[in-house]
């Protein structure tokens, strides 16, 4: 996808698989580079420049404009730095072209073309596969080509990749024989890919303080400098009189040793990889297969049929779910295998996808949204994610009766929490990094909202679906927790004979306060748990899942009781719906201030039916078919300039009255309103919400789900995984 130079200025993550590290690179005149477990960008000057010795450097401008030399803490002379600008111009922005795929991003000015390579694929259930196998999926390294185009010069030019660090940075040729490149310490580095073209002294690394005055400066009679105090450091690669030459390096990340508390676990990868320079050669051995994979993403989303800001939307959003991806193993075997597990693997892997700058790991919240992406592409990890919930992060309570004064208890059950814990922290047992008694809004329990999410997400990865066949031995043996699921989700429907299919009461967690949404930082038209609109068709869905699985484990009076509680949902949904405004109210309570907001979240469950392949259960004939008819009438209505679509950027709102909006739950609405409401929409609404994310503050945090809909102004999750909802434009 071609970006142009006004919209090509931003962050964009570039990582492997399960490696919780990024390579961010993107903004002019600011830093980016190597990152492990970080809640943002890096902080390094990244080098990409084209030098043609006796007349100047040229580089791409990811590095800050003005620094002090690293010299300076030895000798005082703080004149010593990178000040020789007149040997080093940066490309102007308009000069410089950016196109990004689903796992490359290039930048191209002049006669040097930079690329990042991010491949990716279909990833087997890891205990299942041979030792080479996993090294092939777990090897914590992403790709970079440098080309550069000599053809017109009969003097030799240089190519130049390199970095600052606040450490020291060493040259990998002094530990690793026939490895080029630079590293820092043993956390992260880069080495060039050999070739039958390439002499020995084609790649020759450079260290110094002063690494622009270095580079502008290279001589091939002469050794570049390799002072082993500083902070800077490349590799400079030679282009030959009147050829083109592409340089492949690899750029590898490694952490050893336990990383996390709560439960001790050390990153899978480190089983397979005694350090880095063992990734970097790895990866440089089988750098072709990897690089095929990439153009193989590429020209898959090339040739979807989406529009190009879709296409943008989904290759940055899917950058950023990598990043926040780790593929862990439970080094003391914690976490039990599960009862079906014939697994022989020496290792018990552990995934976790961090929540973005938060870092809070697997929110569940975000675990029901990447379900779509990871069925696809790994649907073991889905299932890894339940049975740590099922096994650690489920609890018990009861119910209270926020309405009555007196908050009465009545029989409650079994949810789970919001998270596993933060910051690489497992919190305890039945208990998350997030929710806390006594509150109404954010930071309160989410009891309900996670209930639904493990119910949707258990048909979604044991039922058949448009993904797969599903796992029906999985369901079967956690049948127990299932049937205690519905008995759950019933008891906070109220008291027997008093119910209606929804939420009606609160869980005791809340003490004094009530439950929330996933939209914790909204105002009550989505905050509130508690006769929510969106909940409430999210609760339909979520008995829908359940009356499914009974169907499919042979369990006829689960499955019927499943499917009345389903039924009841849609009287009571029905029941609301104002047929001279067509549209929903956003919380079902008349004294609610939400009562009168119209919002956009109130189709999302029906994502789940489509999924399953349940046409019947979305089909405006079918047995629900009068909400689903004033579901799209719904959305027709909602989707008006000032209500739900911004006066000012033309984007989506979730609410009528608010304008934080995220781009997450939006990509998913709008596949709701084509693949399941058929409502058309235009491509200008794409045009928007690409707009927040290149143009507005979201670019200097790579994805960033919560933005201000008049402007794209982030207004939190940023750095963040959740945008992969978009694979769900590719059904």
């Amino acid at each position: 996808m071609y970006l142009n130079s006004i919209s090509a200025d931003f962050y964009a993550h570039h990582s492997p698989f399960g490696a919780f590290a990024s390579f961010t690179l993107g903004r002019y005149g600011k830093r980016g580079g190597f990152g492990l477990e970080l809640s943002g960008p890096a902080d390094q000057d990244v080098y990409i420049a084209l030098v043609r010795p006796g007349q100047g450097t040229q580089s791409f401008p990811f590095y800050s404009g003005s620094q002090e030399s690293g010299a300076s803490a030895y000798s005082g002379d703080s004149a010593s730095g990178n000040v020789n600008a007149s040997n080093w111009d940066p490309f102007s922005p308009k000069d410089i072209t950016r196109e990004m795929g689903w796992c490359s991003d290039s930048w191209s000015a002049g006669d040097i073309t930079f690329r990042l390579l991010t491949p990716f694929g279909v990833v087997p259930d890891i205990t299942e596969l041979g030792d080479e196998e996993i090294r092939r999926h777990v090897c914590p390294a992403i790709f970079a080509e440098i080309t550069v185009d000599n053809t017109h010069s009969a003097e030799d030019a240089y190519a130049f990749f390199g970095i600052s660090d606040k450490d020291a940075l060493r040259p990998l040729s002094e530990t690793a024989s026939g490895l080029k490149g630079i590293a820092r310490a043993s956390l992260f580095g880069f080495a060039v890919a050999p070739s039958p073209d390439h002499h020995a002294d084609d790649v020759r690394e450079t260290l110094s303080w002063d690494i622009q005055s270095a580079v502008a400066n290279v001589s091939p009679d002469k050794a570049p400098p390799r002072h082993h105090l500083a902070n800077r450091g490349g590799v400079l690669l030679r282009a030959p009189a009147g050829k083109a030459r592409t340089y492949i390096i690899a750029l590898g990340f490694y952490r050893s040793g336990v990383v996390t508390s709560g439960i001790a676990c050390s990153y899978l990868y480190t089983r397979f990889f005694s350090d880095m320079e063992a990734v970097l050669w790895y990866a440089i051995q089988h750098h072709q297969r990897y690089l095929a994979e990439a153009s193989q993403r590429d020209t898959e989303l090339q040739n979807s049929g989406m529009n190009e800001e879709r296409k943008f939307l989904l290759a940055h959003a899917t950058h950023s779910y990598h990043g926040s991806t780790m593929l862990l193993d439970d080094e003391r075997g914690a976490i039990p295998r599960p009862p079906y597990s014939t697994a022989v693997a020496p290792f018990h892997p552990l995934w976790v996808v961090n929540e973005g700058e938060y870092k809070m790991l697997n929110t569940f919240d975000l675990t029901v949204d990447h379900a779509f992406f990871e069925l696809r592409y790994h649907p073991w990890t889905l299932r890894n994610a339940l049975d740590l919930f099922i096994s650690r992060y489920s609890y018990q309570d009861q119910c209270i009766d926020v309405n009555d004064p007196g908050r009465p208890n009545y029989p409650g059950g079994i949810s789970f929490t919001h998270d596993m814990g933060v910051a690489n922290h497992f919190t305890p047992p039945g208990y998350s990094s997030y929710e806390r008694p006594d509150l109404d809004d954010c930071f309160s329990y989410m009891t309900q909202e996670q209930l639904c999410n493990f119910c949707l997400c258990a048909a979604l990865y044991g039922l058949k679906t448009i993904y797969g066949n599903g796992d029906i031995l999985w369901l079967a043996t956690r049948r127990s927790i299932l049937i205690s699921c519905l008995k759950s989700m019933v008891n906070r429907d109220g008291p027997e004979n008093n119910r209606d299919g929804v939420m009606t009461l609160d869980s005791s967690r809340c003490a004094s306060g009530q439950e929330i949404t996933t939209y914790d930082s909204l105002d009550p038209s989505l905050g509130q748990a508690r006769a929510s609109a969106y909940l409430a068709v999210k609760t339909w869905a979520s008995y829908l899942g359940l009356s499914r699985i009974f169907d499919a484990l042979g369990d006829e009076d689960a499955a019927a009781e499943a499917e009345e509680q389903a039924a009841l949902a849609v009287r009571t949904i029905t029941g609301f719906w104002n047929d001279e405004e067509e549209r929903f109210p956003a919380v079902f309570e008349k004294e609610s201030p939400g009562f009168e907001s119209q919002v956009i979240p109130i189709i999302e469950g029906l994502i789940y039916p489509l999924i399953w392949g349940d046409e019947e259960a979305i089909s405006p004939l079918g047995p629900y078919g009068q909400m689903i008819s004033q579901l799209r009438r719904h959305l027709r209505s909602v989707l008006k300039q000032g209500v739900c679509i911004d006066d000012v950027s033309g984007g989506w709102k979730m609410s009528s009255t608010s304008t934080n909006t995220w781009m997450s739950k939006i990509f998913l609405s709008q596949c709701v309103a084509e693949k399941a409401l058929g409502v058309t929409l235009p491509a200008e609404y794409d045009a928007a919400h690409s707009r927040w994310q290149r143009e507005g503050d979201c670019r200097d945090f790579a994805f960033t789900d919560q933005v201000h809909s008049t402007d794209g102004g982030d207004l939190g999750s940023r750095y963040y995984p959740r945008g992969v909802t978009g694979i769900l434009w590719l059904l």
